[in-house]
């Protein structure tokens, strides 16, 4: 915790001073605790923004897997292997089969090579 600290004591005896002293001076206690607090909040934030800059970055996390062409390629000719099968299979039987994953195999092949380049 930041040396600044406002423990309970403080503003207790703020209270009991504010009805010791009448209303009065209830404004200027007020203004006293609140600039107290505000003091003590505003030493936290900045305790922690410190320990924040010093703490080491986190990785990336999974932003840099989306940057790899096999990956993508890969869900890619899943997502358009499936529906082209059905329809392939459909109009041409096996024949549109075989010609369906072998545009996919090979839109994959020229992606994952067309990159490396």
């Amino acid at each position: 915790m930041p040396e600044h600290s406002l423990p309970k004591d403080e503003v207790a005896a703020s209270l009991r001073a504010g009805r010791e002293l009448g209303p009065d001076y209830d404004d200027a206690v007020a203004a006293a605790l609140a600039e107290r607090i505000e003091t003590t909040i505003d030493e936290r934030i900045r305790h922690r923004l410190a320990e924040e800059r010093d703490r080491p970055s986190a990785p990336a996390g999974n932003d840099e897997a989306w940057k790899n062409p096999r990956l993508v390629m890969g869900l890619a000719a899943m997502v358009f292997a499936i529906p082209l099968s059905a329809i392939a299979a459909g109009h041409m039987g096996p024949a549109g089969l075989i010609l369906a994953w072998a545009g996919v195999i090979l839109l994959y092949l020229l992606a994952v090579v067309g990159v490396r380049r």
